[in-house]
């Protein structure tokens, strides 16, 4: 879907927009639903287990392994176990804090960390580990993999220890790094990512149904890549460097390097051996951001709003990109939406709380301080922002005036990272809970 221009209705009033945010927000949520998008892409008749468009023929003897990771895992996990039924072998499901439902009784469940892994995520490498390390040519495992299984579900390579890898993560997360250089710094330590877990279902066929938090789609990106298996033109000769130099280049140019443990230093700056060997693994991505988009798109469109679809790949520093949508809004005429998906970065330079849809939001704000019938909504579709208990925001060209009513200076708070507390304190930020999904971000602007 790309422009939606329907006849403008003159109906539309701008005291209204929280219910056209709403609307738009329920829709766009209702098309990332997991469950669904695993019903519709995960099939088994007899003997033919079909995953998107590929099939799969099953032996009289073939075991079905489940391994679910990630923030939309307990829905994956549930919509597949439903699918495959008696078929399920046995499965193991890496899942975030905030579920509390029940499994399969043959899927053994562990609660991980994010965005930085602790204790539960190893126990789920570990459990990954042995449960794979038994399989044969004719079983086939299937991987549902979902944003934030890089954290939930990771098993890091001798000698590394949890201590280490969260101090790694945690400079990386405020450095202002794209996800993508995050990931190849990540798979240095892992036997999880990179492909990791792939071999180590070796000899099994291995299939994986994605939900896309990374923009652009990049298998290798999401979740680390747990699932693809990469053969590096120097893996003849015994070596793999190519992640292990870029590694190190990424830390020395957000300079992080030499905050790093000699521990960390040494596995990043030795060569990894030459990977194990195992089956090209089918990677099927079903469900990404485009999906979020088209679905606020349409309920957009179905309002009464002329609906153009600015970008779906939004990326960069999130206050950048906040007055960008500012300067869109401020030419664009009466009852349009525009819309944006994908997900930008923060730069932590101050000490303050809050997300990168809260920080757009706030640069946003600014930029239309005192315009009249505008409204913005920023959205982590995980219904989590950052470090906080927000999904994002929902401002206006009034916003900043309350702001500044309650005694706090918005570009103070803008340079401190503080854009959390001052947008709560007007009522403008915006909670969804955790949503059980997570197919990046979504902002709305609305001119009427």
């Amino acid at each position: 879907m790309s422009n939606q221009e329907p006849p403008i209705t003159s109906s539309l009033q701008h005291k209204d927009y929280i219910h056209h945010l709403a609307e738009i927000r329920n829709a766009a949520l209702a098309a990332a639903d997991p469950a669904d998008i695993v019903s519709r892409n995960l099939h088994l008749r007899g003997n033919i287990l079909q995953a998107g468009h590929h099939l799969f023929g099953l032996k009289s003897n073939t075991r079905i392994f489940l391994i679910s990771l990630g923030k939309a895992a307990p829905t994956m996990c549930q919509a597949a176990a439903a699918v495959l039924g008696d078929d399920l072998a046995a499965g193991i499901a890496a899942i975030p804090y905030t579920h509390t439902g029940s499994f399969h009784p043959r899927i053994k469940t562990f609660q991980g960390g994010h965005p930085l892994p602790d204790e539960g995520s190893l126990a789920a490498g570990r459990a990954v580990h042995h449960l794979l390390s038994s399989t044969r040519p004719e079983d086939l495992v299937l991987t549902l993999i979902s944003g934030g299984g890089s954290a939930m579900l990771e098993l890091p390579i001798p000698g590394i220890n949890l201590e280490d890898l969260r101090a790694l993560n945690s400079l990386l997360l405020h450095s202002g790094a794209p996800i993508e250089e995050i990931n190849t710094v990540r798979c240095v330590l892992s036997q999880i990512k990179a492909g990791g877990l792939a071999r180590m279902a070796a000899p099994a066929r291995v299939v994986a149904l994605i939900l896309s938090d990374v923009v652009g789609d990049r298998v290798s990106a999401i979740a680390s890549g747990p699932t693809v298996v990469w053969k590096p033109p120097s893996a003849r000769r015994g070596r793999c460097p190519t992640f292990h130099s870029s590694a190190h280049e990424i830390l020395r140019h957000y300079e992080i390097w030499n905050q790093l443990s000699d521990g960390v230093r040494a596995a990043i700056s030795r060569p990894k051996p030459a990977p194990i060997q195992a089956r090209r693994p089918t990677n099927v991505v079903v469900g990404s951001n485009k999906i979020v988009v088209d679905g606020a798109a349409k309920r957009a469109a179905s309002l009464g709003f002329a609906t153009r679809v600015v970008t779906r790949q939004m990326q960069g520093e999130a206050r950048v990109v906040g007055r960008r949508m500012g300067e869109k809004l401020r030419r664009a005429k009466g009852n349009t939406c525009l819309l944006m998906g994908g997900e930008t970065t923060v730069t932590v330079r101050g000490s303050g709380c809050g997300g990168r849809n809260q920080e757009l939001s706030l640069a946003f704000a600014l930029t239309l301080e005192g315009v009249p019938r505008v409204a913005l909504m920023a959205l982590a579709t995980d219904g989590v922002d950052g470090p906080t208990d927000a999904a994002g925001a929902i401002v206006t060209g009034d916003t900043i005036t309350k702001i500044r009513a309650m005694g706090f200076d918005p570009h103070t708070a803008l340079s401190n990272n503080a854009s959390n507390p001052i947008l709560n304190s007007v009522g403008a930020t915006l909670h969804t809970g955790p949503t059980g999904t997570n197919l990046n971000d979504l902002v709305v602007g609305l001119v009427y």
